[in-house]
């Protein structure tokens, strides 16, 4: 809606309008911070008793219900507010007080705002609220350092005060004031025992729905707790009484099973041992306790398994990286969880058993969605579907080098032909098979690539103008279909601003011969269109001479980096066309830091041992220890379809040393660097035992 370049410190949208309280006939004194200090309730009053002030009168209307406000500060102390009405964005004209209440040098730090206040903190822990509607302001100063955030409490009809707010300073402690009060730094709430609490976020539950409801303040605790602090005001005549306030934890009566309320050593062990594979039954809690304490009561010897908590693990086909003992030890650390629910619910470990047998991947993706991941979950199932088109990518080349055709040192008149009929052969391909069946979300593959391409066109087709025109020439050329665009471009009228341009493209491409001159002059003409930021034009020239890999690198540079892979998609094999992906990850990875979109890239390029290195730089051993095991598993499926065999052997989890990771049977260019290998398993390994110290030296926090 609008934009403004100005050095903002903090902004906060207004709250809801309050309802209207019950008038009383209380008299209150004015309060020794300020003459002019308002209090919270008496000026609602009396801008309901100013009806005839227009601006007064437009609050209380029902079409500014209709519109939205917002305050902000900016870095030389101006305060200001703003208002929305439909695609309207206004100054709000507040009454401003009589005198400037914020000094140059203070820096707003936080604000909140509900019609009619403001109410802001500084750095150097002063509090000040100003009536829009009146222009009256106060403040005072808490002494407890810079403020980080304030929250108005939630009001509904019939409270008293309205001025409750909590505020979270740069210490991370927290209190709450009462600034409908004479004094609201007498009035603080502040409860000695939790002086021991670190908050990093704090924020009040907004559902309060009568006057007798306790408030309920939610916080973070930098501890990973989060706690419901029940806050009890017992309001009489005075309210300067501080000895009826009451502040208590309100837990939920249900466990919740979120791994961000977890120690974070302990929430990793968890995530370890969902990606190796966990037995379902271990997550019921009651049946485990119920064997147990029948052996005690008839006397019996504990079986093996009700001694070892091995069994528990998933035995599966994969060769061990790390250390065996690792996984016994974490289950032994996480029993308490385990005994009192709250690692998994019954709902996630039905879905947790139903992947167990699909593949590694499944795992690893679970894992990664219920910590929150969701790009790396969307990274590791489409993963096998990758590592399988760069396979069929290998066999290809394979093919074609031991069935070698006669390559004609110049492209003849029949290979244009043949790239115009390419193309309709490719689209009904696409038709017939679907390139989202491997859940290629992203868009990398083949297939996928050259759809999308062939939809962006059909869009362009509705739409009317010289722009979606060249959008669909562009899309066109890209695709390969070269008769259809040259009917597009000689469909440009003569008055248009493109005309030579098109016109130039037309003969270009329609005649169009593989002559070493003819290519010469099309790569100086293309070359002087991006002198001009004609890029786009100049890359269609070099499409109808053959060149796409210039093409791709000059559309790469002008940032076109889909249009790019689409036209390497289309026209290019092996390595000419994993350069191009493998350039567009470089960018993914150095410009948009989207680590997940760059290591699908990698992999359909055929450079594992680049995703390999990337997941080593940034530091996450057990991610790139995953990545190795889910290439030999996709590996070693992929052997077995192609020979035929049902079920390959392979070695198994308990039959190995730790670290073995000679007995990984990798794809493409990993098996050609044992040495990364070696350091990615030995790097585990320590990471695996430094966790390990790590969750035994914590005691596990249930409360």
């Amino acid at each position: 809606l609008r934009s403004l370049a100005l050095p903002f410190t903090v902004m906060e949208w207004a709250l809801p309008p309050v309802p209207k309280p019950q008038q009383k006939s209380d008299s209150r004194q004015p309060s020794f911070f300020s003459k002019e200090r308002p209090i919270v309730t008496s000026t609602v009053a009396a801008a309901s008793a100013h009806s005839s002030d227009s601006k007064s009168g437009m609050l209380e209307s029902a079409g500014e219900e209709a519109g939205e406000n917002f305050a902000f500060a900016l870095l030389n102390g101006s305060v200001g507010v703003f208002e929305v009405r439909g695609r309207r964005v206004r100054d709000f004209r507040p009454k401003w007080p009589s005198t400037s209440f914020v000094s140059p040098d203070v820096l707003v730090t936080a604000m909140a705002y509900r019609l009619p206040h403001v109410v802001m903190g500084d750095r150097l822990g002063n509090i000040r609220w100003w009536d829009v509607t009146n222009g009256l302001s106060s403040s005072f100063n808490t002494h407890r350092g810079g403020i980080r955030r304030i929250k108005f409490a939630p009001v509904v009809f019939g409270d008293q005060s309205r001025g409750r707010v909590a505020v979270l300073f740069n210490d991370n402690t927290f209190s709450i004031y009462d600034l409908d009060t004479q004094d609201p730094l007498a009035n603080a709430i502040l409860q000695p025992q939790f002086a021991g609490i670190l908050v990093l976020e704090l924020e009040w539950f907004p559902l309060r729905f009568d006057k007798k409801e306790p408030l309920l303040l939610c916080i973070a605790g930098a501890d990973s707790s989060f706690r419901l602090l029940e806050v009890n005001i017992n309001l009489s005549k005075s309210v300067q009484v501080h000895e009826g306030k009451v502040v208590k934890d309100r837990f939920r009566p249900m466990p919740l099973c979120s791994p961000a309320l977890l120690p974070p050593p302990h929430a990793l062990a968890l995530r370890m041992l969902l990606q190796w594979g966990v037995q379902p039954s271990w997550f019921e809690a009651h049946k485990i306790v119920k064997d147990m304490d029948t052996v005690h009561n008839t006397g019996m010897h504990p079986t093996i398994e009700q001694r070892d908590l091995r069994h528990y693990m998933l035995d599966t086909s994969l060769p061990v990286i790390g250390d065996l003992v690792v996984p016994e030890l974490l289950l032994k650390i996480l029993e308490p969880y385990r005994k009192a629910g709250r690692l998994l619910d019954n709902d996630r470990v039905q879905k947790y058993a139903a992947l167990l047998d699909i593949g590694c991947t499944r795992r690893f993706a679970f894992a990664a969605a219920h910590f929150g991941e969701f790009a790396e979950a969307l990274f590791w199932l489409q993963l096998p579907h990758m590592l399988s088109r760069m396979n069929e990518m290998v066999q290809e080349k394979s093919l074609q080098h031991t069935k070698p055709t006669k390559a004609s040192a110049e492209p003849s008149t029949s290979d244009t032909l043949h790239i115009r009929k390419s193309t309709k052969n490719y689209a009904s391909l696409i038709e017939r098979k679907n390139p989202y069946s491997g859940s290629d979300v992203m868009g990398s593959s083949r297939g996928a690539l050259c759809a999308n391409a062939l939809e962006r066109i059909s869009w362009h087709d509705k739409l009317g103008g010289e722009a979606a025109s060249q959008k669909r020439v562009h899309e066109l050329v890209a695709v390969g279909d070269l008769e259809a665009a040259v009917t597009l471009l000689l469909s440009t009228p003569p008055d248009s601003s493109y005309f030579y341009v098109d016109a130039l493209r037309a003969i270009t491409l329609s005649s169009a011969v593989s002559s070493a001159l003819y290519e010469l002059s099309v790569k100086v003409v293309a070359a002087n269109m991006v002198g001009t930021d004609k890029s786009l034009s100049g890359t269609h020239l070099l499409c109808a001479v053959g060149c796409y890999q210039e093409a791709c690198s000059q559309l790469q540079d002008a940032g076109c980096w889909t249009d790019a892979a689409t036209l390497a998609a289309s026209h290019l094999q092996g390595s000419d066309y994993a350069w191009v992906l493998q350039r567009w990850a470089d960018h993914v990875l150095d410009s948009e830091h989207n680590i997940w979109r760059a290591l699908i890239l990698y992999v359909t390029a055929g450079a594992l041992h680049k995703a390999l290195a990337v997941l080593r730089d940034s530091q996450e051993p057990h991610t790139a220890a995953m990545f190795l095991l889910a290439c030999h598993e996709t590996k070693v499926k992929l052997l077995s379809q192609t020979s035929g065999i049902g079920n390959v052997v392979e070695p198994n989890l308990h039959k190995h040393g730790p670290g073995d990771f000679k007995s990984l049977d990798l794809p493409g260019d990993l098996n050609q660097e044992q040495e990364d290998v070696l350091a990615v398993c030995e790097y585990y390994g320590h990471y695996q035992r430094t966790l390990v110290h790590l969750c035994t030296d914590l005691t596990p926090i249930l409360d």
